[in-house]
């Protein structure tokens, strides 16, 4: 049986066909696609693979792109790589960057967070933060695959996610989180079209949680970027406020516990 990420990678051949047949970018290397996934994690010993599958708490971080104009593989953002400079890789695993810092906060909420502990960000250590992010398993989707700038418009994001909306829905259909953090109110809006065939669950006052009713049953939420010029607290808590009111409803009892 294949694995998840050789599933991807094949996912990724038919994908990088469509971006090349529709004239995106390219450079010396063919088009300009970035792959991604679950991340590795540098400790070798640790299959991500197999923890996942086991997990009760599989969260899909689904970001806007990258800004490079070269193919890069989002599964090694923690893992050192014999032969190249491993310094970013060091940062991210520290939490140095600012954008890994936010990520990684959520994640440990999303890990954390129960009906008796709301684990508020300000008593949380920054040691069990940084190892959780270093040893639990999470996944990273580029909903843009194609390499940009340090920005990103609406309108361009919005047509690469109409455009390539099959391939997105495959890569989530793949990876099968029980938790996908959207980045930004359009990816939001956009994976809760993806999922429209099924029955969706709003909690009133809480417009930026979503529970999808399926087989396995996915819920939906829409942060602020990760490098928005907010606090550590301020983001953290624009996904924990809402995940806190969702953990005291009957349906976190039913899926969740």
């Amino acid at each position: 049986m294949e694995t998840i990420n050789q599933q991807l990678n094949a996912l990724f051949e038919k994908w990088k066909e469509a971006s090349l047949n529709n004239g995106e970018k390219t450079n010396e290397f063919g088009v300009i696609f970035t792959t991604d996934g679950l991340v590795y994690k540098n400790d070798r010993s640790i299959d991500v693979e197999e923890q996942w599958n086991s997990s009760k708490r599989k969260v899909l971080f689904i970001l806007k792109d990258q800004p490079t104009q070269y193919a890069d593989d989002v599964r090694f953002w923690l893992r050192d790589v014999e032969g190249k400079d491993n310094t970013t890789r060091h940062n991210n695993r520290v939490l140095r960057p600012r954008f890994i810092h936010n990520i990684a906060n959520i994640f440990y909420g999303l890990q954390n967070v129960d009906r008796h502990k709301p684990v508020p960000l300000e008593q949380v250590n920054f040691d069990d933060i940084k190892d959780c992010f270093n040893t639990v398993p999470f996944a990273f989707i580029e909903s843009k695959k194609q390499g940009g700038g340090t920005s990103i418009t609406n309108s361009v994001l919005r047509n690469y996610l109409d455009r390539y909306a099959s391939f997105l829905k495959e890569e989530i259909d793949i990876l099968k989180p029980n938790m996908i953090v959207c980045t930004s109110e359009i990816i939001y809006k956009h994976i809760i079209k993806l999922f429209s065939s099924h029955e969706i669950v709003e909690f009133e006052g809480h417009n930026s949680v979503k529970l999808v009713i399926k087989e396995e049953p996915v819920l939906l939420f829409c942060s602020f970027h990760p490098s928005a010029h907010k606090s550590y607290g301020d983001i953290y808590d624009g996904v924990m406020d809402h995940f806190r009111a969702f953990v005291k409803s009957d349906y976190y009892r039913e899926f969740f516990e």
